[in-house]
């Protein structure tokens, strides 16, 4: 699991988890919809069209973070996770393939926390 994260280096870099491809970490965009759908009900939800639209459209009360791999030709969203910016807020909802990249639900959460808390920061400077 990571322990300290640096949000700061979230856009820059990949992350290699124990077992797995490397993983980029970015923000979710509209056109991450059919995937995170897709993702979602392989763990056995299906979100609504409304609320989905909720989950990617911006909202600066909100971080949502989208992790991507390059399997095979092309690269796939393997995970996501959403949090709110308020104090002690958990992310959620976290969803990762794990079969896919073992340890991808820790550096979500890890991620999401870090960059939360340096948005709260930075807004009550």
């Amino acid at each position: 699991m990571i322990e300290a994260f640096d949000p700061g280096a979230l856009l820059s870099r990949t992350y290699m988890l124990p077992r797995g491809p490397r993983v980029r970490l970015r923000l979710a965009r509209p056109s991450d919809a059919p995937a995170i759908r897709a993702l979602a009900a392989e763990h056995g939800i299906e979100p609504g069209s409304l609320a989905l639209e909720r989950l990617i459209r911006f909202d600066p009360r909100r971080v949502v973070i989208c992790a991507t791999a390059l399997i095979g030709a092309g690269e796939v969203l393997v995970g996501f996770g959403a949090i709110e910016l308020q104090p002690g807020a958990q992310p959620e909802p976290v969803l990762a393939d794990e079969r896919v990249a073992d340890g991808l639900g820790g550096l979500l959460t890890a991620a999401l926390s870090g960059r939360a808390e340096a948005m709260m920061r930075r807004r009550a400077a």
